[in-house]
């Protein structure tokens, strides 16, 4: 995908961001998912349907963004009102609920069950499955 693709990306002010976000929150994400970061901070991909195992058409919105002044950012989420504190939202769909990190794998986590869902093992395979 390239960046023309991407809708409302909102250029990263300091890719220090990323870094100081990892280390505040003791999170290494993988370089698949930062370089995304890079390239398309808080935007939408152009594709952003994608199934679960168990649903089909399900929306991804938005890239969270490393800019604080933006209004999804990703340190209003961060940590989450989660169970597990292990959660890192990096996304979100139009429901309120949020694209997670887990492990270096990549869940879906639903705000009002609190409940997970593997969607895959990297960002890379997980975008090469929207449509």
């Amino acid at each position: 995908m390239n960046n023309k693709t991407w809708k409302y990306v909102k250029t990263l002010e300091d890719e220090q961001l990323i870094e100081d976000f990892e280390k505040t929150h003791g999170v290494t994400f993988p370089e698949d998912l930062k370089e995304i970061f890079r390239k398309y901070n808080g935007g939408r991909p152009p594709m952003k349907r994608y199934d679960t195992a168990v649903e089909k058409n399900k929306e991804f919105k938005t890239l969270l963004s490393f800019n604080r002044a933006d209004v999804e950012n990703i340190y209003k989420f961060c940590p989450l009102d989660s169970s597990d504190a292990t959660l890192i939202p990096f996304a979100s769909d139009p429901a309120g609920n949020f694209f997670v990190l887990k492990d270096g794998k990549i869940f879906f986590w639903n705000h009002e069950t609190d409940e997970t869902t593997f969607l895959a093992d990297t960002f890379t395979d997980f975008l090469n499955t929207l449509y």
